[in-house]
């Protein structure tokens, strides 16, 4: 009797070893997490993290709609279309005003109503700390009553619409206490921020009081890994079910479409190089044009890139009817770069490749950030056509590269930045390439085109407006005012088992009610 309960017992206890040792291989796995219909959730894997998620502050916004958490008035559909969001109904009143009509019904995630009054009270916190948004709405007053919000500009804006849809527009409850903004702001969409770890993830849970129809999962957890490798292997390994921005030496690994669903789509973005024209070099227009001939743009995303980018000739992409396609660019030519240089008096008097003129070497220094993968690549291979033609570089590596162009700390500085993400080129235009433009980091200043860009401000017909744009990006090329180097891809891989996730032109969308998991 003895023998056959020992002989039992170690059955059982074998038999709890074997439960515990699988549940400690699938415990892990996002997907399994996500099989209960009771308790759906899902894990996706970020290359890049907010400083905080208070949508008011610098680019955080962005997260915050990407999250799921945050909703503007208006929207942008995947046609670049306005669409309503928070207010169900708009209208111009004249040049200068806008009513918008707050959707009744709409509750804060604490439960409060979203009152034109609380609307008003948001995009006032808003505009005093972000002075991005306060140059791309130029609001000068705005009176509530009811649901309904009367907002006047400080001058006639053609795209205030579209601006409203900015991520920095999130509308909050701004009575919150203060200490909530950074980690769980109070907002309005299918899902609310339940917490927030530095550097690390962000957890969001269904809304269960949202004003549209309820999320299909109950929860999402944003991991923030940066390194692309590591990204991909997390979704291989089922760490994560959804990926952003798998590179291109890695998307072969997903090409089964039993397992993953792949979506991609041409970006807004552009990826270029400031130049500080505060340089002794850059200042001479015979260097910046050299530089324009050097870059070997179709490599760069066509071999490089292996074809997760197209070349690019101005700011914004050929989907744009005031795009690429409109303008005259410069071509690959590391033979008239190396003559311009010559005919400008730049010499390599002591043979060491690096030319120079009056005394000093021609060197600059490339600065570029790591949580974009495309930039690395791109600054190391400016780096070597730059050094072709006589130009030393530098590379500094940054994983926040804003202190630095903020500060003038540059010569070349490569960005990735969204150019219309409302459709519409005024804003863009007016930030990066207007005289004392808010992120015209290299200091270009063209009376010209400042006076053209004003131009957008009144003009109301849209082929017109398409006309200024092509004519700024014009003299932009003309001056050399900055590199325009590749338009990237965006993408997304997610498991089979996951659905709704698609890509926008912009890509501050991404988590939203459609969103679900089997």
């Amino acid at each position: 009797m003895k023998f056959k309960l020992k002989r039992k017992l170690a059955l059982i206890f074998t038999s709890v070893l074997l439960c515990t040792s699988f549940s400690a291989c699938t415990g892990g796995n996002s997907a399994d997490k996500g099989s209960s219909d009771n308790n759906k959730s899902i894990t996706f894997g970020t290359n890049q993290f907010p400083s905080n998620l208070d949508p008011a502050s610098e680019w955080n916004g962005w997260f915050v709609s990407m999250f799921g958490a945050g909703e503007t008035l208006v929207k942008l559909n995947k046609n670049m279309q306005i669409e309503p969001l928070l207010s169900d109904s708009w209208k111009r009143v004249d040049d200068l005003t806008w009513k918008f009509h707050i959707r009744k019904g709409v509750k804060f995630d604490n439960g409060k109503p979203v009152t034109a009054q609380a609307v008003k009270a948001s995009l006032e916190r808003t505009l005093k700390m972000n002075p991005r948004t306060r140059e791309i709405l130029l609001i000068d007053s705005m009176t509530a009553d009811g649901q309904d919000i009367t907002i006047k500009t400080k001058s006639s804006s053609e795209a205030f619409l579209s601006n409203m849809a900015d991520s920095s527009a999130i509308i909050v409850d701004s009575s919150a206490p203060a200490d909530t903004f950074a980690k769980a702001p109070v907002c309005t969409g299918p899902f609310k921020v339940k917490s927030y770890t530095p550097n690390s993830n962000v957890v969001v849970e269904k809304n269960k009081d949202y004003w549209g129809d309820k999320a299909k999962v109950d929860k999402a957890t944003f991991k923030y890994i940066k390194d692309d490798n590591t990204r991909a292997m997390a979704l291989q390994s089922g760490e994560i079910d959804v990926a952003q921005n798998i590179p291109s030496n890695n998307m072969s690994l997903f090409k089964d479409k039993s397992k993953y669903n792949i979506d991609k789509i041409t970006s807004l973005r552009i990826i270029m190089s400031y130049e500080n024209l505060n340089n002794e070099f850059l200042k001479d227009p015979a260097v910046r044009k050299a530089i324009s001939l050097a870059v070997d743009k179709d490599t760069y995303a066509k071999t490089l890139l292996k074809n997760s980018a197209v070349p690019a000739i101005g700011p914004f992409p050929e989907s744009l009817p005031y795009g690429n396609k409109n303008l005259t660019g410069y071509k690959h030519d590391k033979a008239a770069a190396a003559k311009l240089l010559s005919d400008a008096g730049y010499k390599d008097t002591d043979g060491d490749g690096i030319l120079e003129k009056d005394g000093k070497k021609v060197e600059l220094n490339l600065a570029f950030y790591t949580t974009r993968s495309e930039l690395p690549i791109i600054a190391q291979a400016m780096q070597a056509n730059l050094k072709e033609i006589g130009i030393g570089t530098k590379l500094q590596s940054y994983e926040v590269i804003d202190p630095a162009l903020k500060s003038g700390n540059f010569d070349l500085g490569l960005y990735s930045v969204n150019t219309a993400t409302s459709g519409d080129p005024q804003s863009f235009l007016e930030l990066y390439f207007k005289t004392n433009g808010n992120a015209n980091y290299g200091k270009y200043s063209n009376a010209e085109v400042d006076s053209l860009i004003d131009k957008l401000k009144t003009e109301k017909d849209t082929k017109e407006r398409g006309n200024i744009a092509t004519k700024v990006q014009q003299k932009l090329l003309e001056d050399n005012s900055n590199l325009f180097l590749v338009t990237p891809m965006l993408n997304v891989v997610s498991k089979n088992t996951v659905s709704g996730v698609t890509m926008y032109p912009v890509d501050y969308y991404l988590l939203d009610n459609k969103v679900s998991i089997k």
